[in-house]
């Protein structure tokens, strides 16, 4: 198997792929949210970026947010992380394809727990220049009844790039023309060191109406953003998403492809 997990127990998880560095994934109970940074793309090239710890203006990375809950009267709740915990499994190998996936479980609550929120991640071995990373995302509340709105969904923070822009699957493109639009998946893409390279958040169609926030300026932003719901007591609600690391661009990578492999009636495609 050519995948290695490299753990600092309480912190992170840090995966190499015949010994080139993929991604580290950081869980520790003083960050806001569990997040991947850095993440590589398949040329070693790091696209994603990090906030600052001190009023950040974007979560870090790729990072999953249940943005505000509330109570069933509409009152927010400060919620308090405990320990998280990880599972990192096995790297697993099937006929056509290697694998590694792990989980992670963190519980959120105020006097007593209100929020069980479980990520399940599957990353997939480098093929063609892209690699695909597959993150599900379970919410439960084990005790009452409560309320997400805001900025739920899965976000990108992105590293520096030069002449970056964003797109989407209905042919938008700019920052101007995605911005607030209903979209099954969106990417920024730009030049690194002289080398075209990109990243696509896909939503699955399960997750419902699914609008992307886009920022193609210097400092790029992608989140994938969920309409609020509510869970009532004992309730779930997944919400899954593929993210494709690529090198090249819009005219050299056919993300639509990639998003009809990631359809319930497909198999993951490479």
């Amino acid at each position: 198997m050519t995948f290695m997990l490299e753990e600092v127990a309480g912190k992170e998880v840090s995966i190499t792929e015949s010994g080139e560095s993929v991604l580290t994934y950081c869980y520790s109970e003083s960050v806001q949210h569990s997040y991947f940074h850095p993440i590589y793309a398949p040329n070693g090239q790091v696209v994603t970026e990090q906030t600052e710890e001190t009023k950040p203006r974007y979560l870090p990375g790729i990072c999953f947010s249940f943005g505000t809950v509330k109570d069933e009267n509409g009152i927010p709740i400060l919620l308090n992380r405990s320990i998280p915990k990880l599972d990192q499994g096995t790297s697993k190998s099937s006929s056509s394809k290697d694998l590694v996936e792990f989980v992670q479980e963190t519980t959120w609550k105020d006097s007593h727990p209100l929020l069980i929120e479980t990520c399940y991640t599957k990353i997939y071995a480098s093929q063609n220049d892209i690699r695909i990373l597959d993150v599900e995302v379970v919410l439960r509340a084990p005790s009452k009844t409560i309320e997400f709105v805001d900025d739920i969904g899965l976000g990108y923070y992105a590293a520096e790039m030069e002449h970056r822009k964003a797109a989407d699957s209905s042919e938008r493109i700019g920052e101007s023309e995605v911005n607030g639009q209903e979209a099954e998946w969106v990417t920024l893409c730009g030049i690194v060191s002289n080398t075209a390279v990109g990243v696509a958040i896909l939503s699955h169609p399960d997750n419902g109406q699914t609008l992307f926030r886009a920022e193609d300026a210097y400092l790029g932003y992608l989140l994938a953003q969920t309409q609020p719901f509510s869970l009532n007591a004992n309730a779930t609600r997944t919400l899954k998403y593929r993210v494709l690391i690529y090198v090249g661009d819009l005219f050299t990578v056919d993300i639509s492809d990639y998003y009809q492999n990631y359809l319930p009636s497909n198999d993951v495609s490479l």
